[in-house]
């Protein structure tokens, strides 16, 4: 089983609070999937085939727990079924 690496970055967003992006990584800085949410106003947008595919400057980035990314995941899932 390969090993992935799952890192965070936030940036505020106006009027809508911190915006959290998420990485799943596989190497150094291939990113496999992403995901983006904005936890105070209950959004989660996912990204099965991200636009970017090589993350920039991981060394600045928070390193999270797989089950982290993985939650978010599944509720972003539910959420495109609505």
């Amino acid at each position: 089983m390969a090993m992935y690496k799952y890192l965070e970055t936030s940036q505020i967003i106006p009027s809508k609070g911190m915006s959290y992006t998420l990485y799943e990584i596989e190497g150094q800085d291939t990113i496999l999937r992403m995901l983006t949410t904005i936890p105070d106003i209950d959004e989660i947008h996912i990204y099965p085939k991200p636009p970017v595919k090589k993350l920039y400057k991981p060394e600045l980035c928070k390193t999270i727990e797989a089950n982290e990314f993985l939650g978010l995941w599944a509720m972003g899932e539910e959420k495109k079924k609505i």
